[in-house]
């Protein structure tokens, strides 16, 4: 009779990798004290048995929601609403980060001394240079709204250009020509898509494609560098914008010049924040899935960890929509002589 294969313990692993049942033990409840080689180790050996410990763990998951600058924006809020909320139906614990690399700690370091056991990254394109560092590390880590081709990373993004090309064939179809793009935070890979949808959606159609970077220094100069631009380029009749909060400037600097919206402007925004639809006029905007993303990768973070690291992180782009509102409308009167007095 084959012998019966004995119950697999922290001791067992510990003695077939060669380190103390202590050091299994931190690492199963990520504490410090355990080389990341040795981490990793036990990872594997962890999957390989599909090991779950007797004793009680913490009762919720701490899942680290990293996020790299002190100013939160609506889209911030929208992502974190739905994060905090999915984490309260699944059973995680959120840990908001605030990691400023003008730090020592490295990113990595922050998330092993708050003892989490996975990570969210808010605007990723911040962490760039730490993502080979957390994909050696083992430990589960998502990005929300933005790629990445660093194995074992999972991600959740979106379909900006898609969505940022409906957005400038809308506006050719109703008869703009002179067209520009208010920019903002181009360093981010989604932004930069929805640049790279405008301009390839002009120059489909012969025109010239123009974007303007905003400053992002305030409102109230962002809302100036706005108005300066439409006096500069007194052609323009539409306007295409990064999101919804710089759309709500075009909006305010169109009036302020004495133009009407959609007969002599039109503008498109990005997002679709809950207000974008009960503004006066309604904004013409992308419906970005924020709370859709927040919830399909907690979700995924959950069944990660339930599965022992068995079911792989996802990595999935989600659609994007045009949302047709009242801000855009065919071109009756570009207004030029209102922006040059």
């Amino acid at each position: 009779m084959a012998r019966k294969r004995e119950k697999i313990s922290i001791a067992a692993i510990a003695s077939e990798i060669g380190v103390s049942a202590a050091t299994v033990s931190r690492a199963i409840n990520q504490r410090h004290g355990v080389s990341e080689e040795n981490r990793r180790r036990i990872l594997r050996k962890l999957r390989e048995y599909d090991f779950h410990p007797h004793y009680p763990l913490r009762n919720n998951s701490r899942i680290a929601v990293m996020y790299s600058s002190t100013f939160f924006s609506h889209y911030d809020a929208e992502v974190l609403s739905g994060i905090f909320h999915s984490m309260r139906e699944n059973n995680l614990s959120p840990d908001v980060i605030l990691h400023q690399n003008a730090g020592s700690s490295s990113l990595l370091d922050q998330l092993r001394d708050q003892q989490s056991s996975g990570a969210l990254l808010i605007v990723p394109s911040r962490f760039q240079e730490e993502l080979p560092e957390l994909a050696a590390s083992g430990l589960p880590v998502i990005l929300l709204d933005e790629s990445c081709t660093e194995p074992g990373i999972g991600f959740i993004d979106n379909d900006s250009y898609s969505g940022s090309l409906a957005a400038a064939q809308h506006l050719l179809s109703l008869g703009h020509r002179h067209i520009v793009y208010f920019a903002r935070s181009l360093n981010a890979q989604n932004h930069r898509r929805r640049c790279r949808a405008y301009e390839d959606a002009m120059r489909a159609a012969g025109l010239h494609a123009r974007i303007l970077p905003v400053p992002g220094i305030g409102a109230e100069e962002d809302l100036r560098f706005i108005s300066e631009s439409l006096r500069l380029y007194p052609l323009t009749t539409a306007a295409m914008t990064t999101n919804d909060d710089l759309a709500l400037l075009v909006l305010k600097a169109v009036s302020g010049l004495g133009l009407r919206i959609p007969d002599d402007f039109s503008v498109a925004g990005f997002d679709d924040y809950a207000m974008s639809a009960y503004l006066n006029p309604s904004l013409t905007t992308v419906r970005h899935p924020c709370r859709e993303i927040a919830d399909t990768a907690v979700k995924a973070m959950s069944r990660y960890l339930q599965s022992n690291g068995k079911i792989p992180l996802p990595r999935i782009t989600l659609p994007t929509e045009l949302i047709i509102r009242s801000s855009t409308g065919p071109l009756q009167n570009h207004g030029k002589e209102k922006r040059t007095k």
